[in-house]
C-alpha cells in the first residue's frame, strides 16, 4: 500500500493562532481534539503544527484525513492564504490554493484516477488543471517558478510489483536542483519550496500537537474534495 499524506500551509507566522483555529474547527464539528502529552508517542490520530518558516506555518494532518474542509476553515478563520496538499496511495498529489476560506485554484496530477467515464474525466481534468499565473500572483512569485509542476502524470495500463502505477515515459525534474521528479507525488515539496512553505524534514520537530478522539474517519467534513 502506498503513502497517504495530508498537509497544509498557512501564510502566517503565528503558529498559536493556527493551533487555536484548528481547535475551533474540531469544536465546530463536535469532535474532541485535545493537546497530547509531550511524553506520549505520536499516533495516527494526531495533528501536528510546525514552527513557521518563510512566513508560513505548516500543519500535518493524520493519515487518511481529508483536510480540505479544515484548511478552508483555518484560512477563513485567520483571513490568510492557504496551500493544502494531499498524496493518495503514493500515486498522485492534489493541491488547493485558498484565500480567506475560498478556493482560488485546484490541481491534481491524475484527475481521472477514480473513474473510467470519459465525460467525468473531462470534467475533472478541467476542474483540476491548475492555473500557474493565478497561483504566482497570489503567492508573489514568478509564474515560471510554479508552472513546471502543474503537469498531469500519464500512466501505463498497469502497476509494478509493489502496486504503484507505472509512469511512461519518465518525466524528469522541473528544475535541476529539485529533490523529486515530476512523476513522484512528493514533488509538491519542491513546488512549495518555490514560493515559501517547507515540508518538515523531521516530523518529530513539531511545535504543537492535537490528538483527535478515535473514530474520526468519515465523521468529519471533507470540504467537497473529489481527489
Amino acid at each position: 500500500m502506498g503513502e497517504f499524506v495530508a498537509v497544509s500551509a498557512f501564510r502566517t507566522e503565528d503558529a498559536d493562532r493556527v493551533l487555536a483555529a484548528a481547535g475551533r474547527f474540531f469544536t465546530a464539528n463536535d469532535w474532541l481534539a485535545e493537546p497530547a502529552q509531550s511524553t506520549e508517542p505520536v499516533t495516527d490520530d494526531d495533528v501536528l503544527g510546525f514552527p513557521p518558516v518563510n512566513g508560513w506555518t505548516v500543519v500535518n494532518w493524520p493519515r487518511y484525513f481529508t483536510e480540505l474542509a479544515a484548511a478552508e476553515f483555518i484560512s477563513r478563520d485567520l483571513a490568510v492564504l492557504g496551500s493544502t496538499v494531499r498524496i493518495h496511495d503514493g500515486d498522485y498529489w492534489s493541491h488547493s490554493l485558498l484565500r480567506n476560506g475560498a478556493t482560488l485554484d485546484r490541481f491534481a496530477t491524475m484527475p481521472g484516477y477514480f473513474t473510467d467515464d470519459p465525460a467525468e474525466i473531462a470534467r475533472l481534468t478541467a476542474k483540476y488543471a491548475g492555473q500557474p499565473a493565478l497561483i504566482a500572483e497570489a503567492v508573489g512569485c514568478p509564474v515560471d517558478d510554479v508552472a513546471p509542476y502543474l503537469v498531469p502524470v500519464d500512466v501505463e495500463d498497469g502497476e509494478d510489483d509493489e502496486g504503484y502505477y507505472v509512469v511512461e515515459p519518465e518525466m524528469g525534474r522541473a528544475f535541476p536542483d529539485d529533490e523529486f521528479e515530476l512523476d513522484s507525488p512528493w514533488v509538491f515539496v519542491d513546488f512549495w519550496r518555490r514560493f515559501g512553505p517547507r515540508f518538515p524534514d523531521d516530523l518529530s520537530a513539531y511545535l504543537w500537537r492535537l490528538r483527535l478522539a478515535e473514530g474520526w474517519f468519515d465523521k468529519l467534513p471533507g470540504g467537497g474534495a473529489e481527489l
